[in-house]
């Protein structure tokens, strides 16, 4: 028996398809809610992503970083996040978007990451069209839930590192760091 789509290829089904052949990796279908599909294959690829920390080239860099007064590394789509609070460690966090885009913002290197809750991914400071100045900040998506707020007294600043390197998870779910 073969199967066949009768109409017309149009650019949401053409997308849905692009989206079904990511979403299938991880069990998921590219039809359903994109956004819910990506907090799923995230819950997936989290444990993998912490395992970045256990490589002997990523400690390497990090404590490089540690040794120079960084707490934030960007590479790629990671955001290598040093807490101190509790027990010191490294984490693993995401970019909140490119560093320019068709919106009108480009990255403001100069600027800092103020972290008001436990938020997973990172919005990097960024100038508006209008030149405003955006202070990063730390949040979740809309299908995370909430991010856990810190304390008034534990909110942290700090200045970030970008450095030039390739994908550390490529779309299928490779570590190319393996």
């Amino acid at each position: 028996m073969k199967w066949e789509y009768l109409g017309a290829l149009n650019a949401k089904l053409s997308q849905a398809c692009f989206r079904e052949l990511i979403a299938r990796a991880y069990g998921c279908s590219g039809f359903d809610h994109w956004g819910q599909t990506k907090a799923l294959i995230r819950e997936q690829l989290l444990p993998r992503a912490n395992k970045l920390l256990q490589l002997a080239s990523v400690r390497q860099m990090l404590a490089e970083a540690r040794s120079r007064g960084q707490s934030v590394l960007v590479i790629g789509g990671f955001v290598f996040w040093y807490e101190e609070d509790g027990l010191p460690q490294w984490v693993v966090k995401s970019t909140g978007g490119e560093s320019s885009s068709g919106e009108g913002t480009t990255l403001w290197h100069e600027g800092t990451i103020l972290s008001k809750n436990h938020g997973r991914i990172v919005v990097l400071p960024y100038i508006k069209e209008n030149g405003e100045r955006v202070q990063g900040h730390t949040k979740n998506s809309a299908h995370d839930g909430k991010a856990l707020p810190r304390h008034p007294d534990q909110y942290v600043t700090l200045p970030f590192e970008i450095l030039e390197g390739d994908l550390m998870i490529g779309l299928f779910g490779e570590l190319h760091y393996e």
